[in-house]
């Protein structure tokens, strides 16, 4: 398989890999001495035409991300390509003995996306990558770089592409030879965000499990629209993570109050929690994603103030909902608590969540979701006593914080322990006392 007539330009260092009508050869470039990557693929073989498929199309594709196509030639027998020789270790073999920080996963997830940005917008028409996983993610040093382009193929050739892919990275509609679209590629890269999760100081990390879980969906109409879409979510955690550097440490946070059943008196910690906040003179503001809380609480009390959207009454800052026959004003920046009700779906961009829920015996049998375990969740019981507080807590085996009972409309000095508690744990709040 190694293609005659080579010799004077390539000096064949090993072989990589070989069957009886492919190869994939380690050579010398002898002008200048440089190793390139030389791949061979006999004429009658039923896949001769992927080489000058790959050839095509990375034509035009400027990346220092990507491998650079040095030349094509169609023998009598053989079809060959000479490409770049990607120096370093696949994404798998530095796993194998590097365990990421939250920083370096990010650095990587958004590195590979931008490379997958840049196919799906190249040219007159996207290339669809078809075939991410660790063993074609390498590590240069602090570049990342994409190999292996055997499978892709033009956006326009999709509804007659075999199924191929490799199984457990690749989507499902890939394998099956459904319809495909830039989505196939979403699914491989939160694949391997994913996969570096795992093998990260951030396994528990909700906010990044959110996100491969968005971006995995095998529903392909649920999941993350586009891989543009996907960097951007991943840069809001990386920025968060800057913001706590510099010192901003509160600059757009979220915070989602989830109640595990009705009447646990969720709305009422979600409010308390914002007053919590503004006393400390922590720009924070309540949103409600099930009802229409701001609006009653504007009819109903008395010494109320709405401008720009925002609804104030003392130390409680409400974002004001028109409708849709009113164009909603930009929030404000600041924390953002959101009150979800019993809605278990985290919002997307969350930092924080706090559950909540009750001693009463009737609720005990809620579902409790399977996120309830991950860091960055806190459990509140309210309306229970301490037994029941104690045993719930070892059934999660997580801390659960006893709510006090309270009977007045503004925040008791009870409630701001139970918050000073949790706040005073989490690694991006500093919050004391008072």
């Amino acid at each position: 398989m190694i293609p005659k007539g080579i010799e004077d330009r390539y000096e064949v260092i090993r072989i990589l890999q070989e069957t009886a009508a492919t190869a994939v050869l380690l050579v010398r470039y002898k002008p200048i001495g440089a190793l390139r990557i030389l791949k061979a693929i006999h004429k009658a073989h039923p896949d001769a035409n992927s080489i000058l498929s790959e050839s095509n199309l990375l034509q035009g594709i400027k990346s220092s991300q990507i491998p650079t196509i040095f030349e094509v030639e169609d023998t009598e027998e053989i079809i060959y390509l000479v490409e770049e020789y990607v120096e370093g270790i696949s994404l798998r073999e530095y796993l194998s003995g590097t365990k990421l920080s939250i920083e370096k996963l990010l650095y990587i997830a958004i590195e590979l996306c931008k490379i997958v940005e840049t196919l799906h917008t190249a040219g007159s028409e996207p290339v669809l990558y078809r075939d991410m996983k660790p063993e074609h993610v390498f590590m240069e040093g602090d570049t990342v770089r994409l190999i292996d382009f055997g499978i892709s193929i033009k956006k326009s050739e999709s509804s007659n592409a075999k199924p191929l892919g490799t199984k457990g990275w690749a989507a499902p509609e890939q394998l099956k030879g459904d319809y495909l679209d830039e989505r196939c590629d979403v699914y491989g890269v939160g694949k391997i965000i994913g996969f570096m999760q795992i093998n990260s100081y951030a396994k528990d990390d909700f906010r990044i499990k959110q996100i491969v879980e968005l971006a995995t969906n095998s529903d392909i109409s649920r999941r993350v629209k586009s891989i543009t879409e996907l960097k951007e979510l991943l840069e809001d955690i990386q920025g968060d993570r800057v913001n706590d550097r510099v010192g901003k440490r509160h600059l757009e946070k979220r915070i989602a109050v989830i109640g595990g059943s009705h009447g646990v008196g969720t709305t009422r910690i979600a409010i308390s929690l914002c007053r919590f906040f503004n006393k400390r003179k922590i720009d924070c503001y309540y949103k409600d994603n099930e009802k229409d809380t701001v609006r009653k609480i504007w009819m109903n009390l008395k010494n109320t103030k709405l401008q720009k959207g925002v609804l104030y009454h003392e130390s409680f800052r409400g974002l004001f909902e028109y409708g849709e026959a009113v164009e909603n004003q930009n929030p404000p920046i600041g924390l953002k608590v959101i009150d979800c009700g019993t809605n278990k779906s985290i919002p997307i961009g969350t930092d924080v969540v706090i559950y909540v829920t009750s001693g009463v015996p009737w609720q005990q049998h809620e579902e409790v979701p399977e996120w309830i375990s991950n860091d960055g969740v806190y459990v509140i019981s309210n309306f229970s006593d301490k037994i029941s507080s104690v045993l719930l807590a070892k059934s999660l085996n997580k801390k659960v914080y006893r709510y006090p009972i309270v009977n007045r409309l503004d925040i008791s000095k009870d409630e701001e322990n139970v918050f000073s508690a949790i706040f005073k744990n989490e690694r991006d709040f500093i919050i004391a006392k008072q």
